[in-house]
């Protein structure tokens, strides 16, 4: 064990091309990181919607030169919570907040983590540490002492099963969209997989004007037409095993409908959406979901991961709560002003989850 870590100051993504590889298998040895710490997304976030902060990266190896722990944080200017002005400048981890990142951590291995969070403790000391939407598991047991937590974020998630072991629960629920399949076959509408790989500009066009229509239709405004930009990235870097991934609803082989996933391990995250108004009636997004999770769970997938809200129709689906916490440490001289609005913004966020999100299928 190499007990001196290694420090990177971000700023020319063409030197990482091996960091990036090593960082990838690393995470593969950690039980429950998320798409949302591959350096697809960090490393994609900085260069595009993060506005390229100042970063570091700090990397800890082996005796033999093995990546075993990696850290990646930001100095930036960002609002503790998105609804309460003003901006603050603090240290965060990189990828977090804007671009709406959930189960934020770091991979590092456990014989690693006590070295990492003393050294996010030494670096951040004299400023405010913001720490986002961090997985219980892979970036909660990094908080330092004298944190406070600010809120919990509900992300629920459906476990996924081959065909022969689908539970009952699930299957009473499919057998009740049975007469929305059957309308959906008689106009003509048929279902697939659509890999990132295959997502052309063409795909990318149809998917923002299905994503603006559904929207619109809702009366909601959107950031992923934002993060534009970054979503073509991911869609760039991603491979078979992780990276956008797509099921799709097409009548007279024309894209009427998707939902978007983000597929890490045997997991797949689902990120964003869209379809036509018109075929309300056939219920399109419940036999979008449908779908993806019978096809998920038959191709070795083990959880649909519906990350942060508590909209009614993920409960319906039969998710189950995984919880997110958000942590700050306040410090300097902005962090004297920051413990007394601690309170404030607890109060924002229960308000938040008791009037519910908007929903992204509803």
């Amino acid at each position: 064990m190499n007990g001196n870590p290694e420090t990177i100051r971000l700023d020319d993504l063409s030197q990482l091309s091996d960091v990036s590889d090593e960082w990838v298998r690393l995470m593969a040895r950690i039980p429950e990181t998320s798409y949302f710490q591959t350096p697809d997304w960090v490393l994609g976030w900085w260069q595009t919607i993060g506005g390229m902060p100042p970063t570091e990266l700090v990397l800890w190896r082996s005796s033999s030169g093995v990546l075993e722990g990696i850290q990646f944080l930001s100095r930036l200017m960002r609002r503790v919570h998105p609804r309460l002005p003003p901006a603050w400048p603090i240290w965060t981890i990189t990828g977090s907040g804007i671009g709406d990142a959930d189960h934020v951590g770091w991979p590092v291995l456990p014989e690693y983590r006590e070295r990492a969070r003393k050294h996010v403790v030494r670096r951040t000391r004299g400023s405010t540490l913001l720490l986002q939407d961090l997985d219980s598991e892979t970036g909660v047991p990094f908080v330092p002492q004298g944190a406070r937590i600010m809120f919990r974020n509900p992300c629920p998630r459906i476990a996924l099963y081959p065909p022969d072991a689908i539970p009952a629960s699930m299957r009473r629920t499919q057998h009740h969209l049975r007469r929305y399949e059957k309308r959906a076959d008689a106009a003509g509408i048929t279902f697939r997989w659509i890999l990132g790989s295959q997502m052309d500009d063409s795909f990318l066009e149809r998917f923002f004007e299905l994503h603006k229509s559904r929207m619109a239709e809702k009366g909601v405004s959107s950031t992923f037409l934002k993060a534009e930009t970054l979503f073509r990235r991911l869609v760039a870097r991603g491979s078979t095993e992780r990276g956008p991934i797509a099921m799709i609803a097409e009548r007279d082989r024309h894209m009427i409908g998707l939902l978007c996933f983000l597929r890490w391990g045997d997991t797949l995250a689902y990120y964003q959406t869209g379809w036509s108004p018109e075929w309300r009636s056939v219920e399109l997004g419940r036999l979008l979901f449908n779908e993806s999770i019978k096809g998920a769970g038959a191709n070795g997938l083990r959880t649909m991961d519906l990350l942060r809200g508590n909209e009614e129709y993920k409960y319906r689906l039969g998710a189950v709560d995984r919880w997110d916490e958000t942590w700050i440490r306040p410090g300097g001289l902005s962090g004297s002003i920051l413990k007394f609005l601690v309170p404030a913004y607890r109060f924002a966020a229960r308000r938040m989850w008791r009037t519910g999100q908007p929903s992204k299928t509803a």
